[in-house]
This record gives C-alpha cells, sequence and structure tokens, in this order.
C-alpha cells in the first residue's frame, strides 16, 4: 500500500526531511507552510525554496500528484504541462493549491510519499517510518 501526502507535508518533508514534521501537518489543519515558520529546536533547513523545489519536480514530471476539482469531485492526475504555480489559497479554502492552466483550485492534494523521499532523500540516520 503506498502511503500518500498532503501538499503542506510534502512541503514540510522537502524543507526538513524529518518524519515528526511531515506527521505534524497530516490532519491539513495548516494553512500552508508559511515561509517565516521556524521551528526553535535549531534544525538545520535542507532545501530553502520548499516551495519551487516542488514546482519544478512537478513541471518535469518527477513527482505526480492527484486533486479534485471540487471537493465532492473523484481524484484525478493533474498532468506535468497544467502546473504554473503552487501555493496555498485564501483560508477560507484551506487546503486548495493553485494549478493548471485552467487556474483551478485543486482540493486534497496527494503525493505519493516514496517517491518524494527518493527525489529528496532524508538525512543519514533517519527513520523512514511516516
Amino acid at each position: 500500500m503506498t502511503d500518500y501526502w498532503n501538499l503542506t507535508q510534502t512541503w514540510a518533508w522537502i524543507r526538513w526531511r524529518d518524519p515528526a514534521k511531515v506527521a505534524a501537518f497530516k490532519a491539513e489543519g495548516h494553512i500552508g507552510l508559511a515561509e517565516a515558520m521556524m521551528f526553535p529546536d535549531g534544525t538545520r533547513i535542507i532545501e530553502e525554496n520548499h516551495r519551487a523545489a516542488l514546482l519544478d519536480a512537478l513541471r518535469t514530471g518527477r513527482i505526480t500528484t492527484q486533486g479534485q476539482e471540487t471537493t465532492a469531485a473523484a481524484l484525478v492526475s493533474i498532468a506535468p504541462d497544467d502546473w504554473q504555480r503552487i501555493e496555498p489559497v485564501a483560508p477560507s479554502q484551506a487546503r486548495h493549491a493553485v494549478a493548471g492552466n485552467r487556474r483551478v483550485a485543486w482540493h486534497g492534494l496527494r503525493f505519493d510519499a516514496a517517491v518524494a523521499m527518493r527525489l529528496w532523500p532524508p538525512m543519514t540516520g533517519v527513520s523512514l517510518k511516516i
């Protein structure tokens, strides 16, 4: 069975490569991964521009995602050519991301955790049990 991460979990992995930080965003109650958010534990930032890193991987097809065009719609694959930008939108639309030539505000984005961990390998000694 494949494990999937939401947008914020995927960004957290790219930025910190820390399973605890990924787990902290599982509930999707967070409105994105704010650029100014810093954890006070002194964890080294591995990928400072986590948004650009993920967008590049999506555009080149190195990682793919599924999303819903509305909260009631079925999950569909989002083509690499459709990615123009990726960002959380208004707090009233928490957990949406903007993507695609049609400027679709996608809901429920799902990223394959194993692919993300291959593209952005964990630091030595980090357990991959998420």
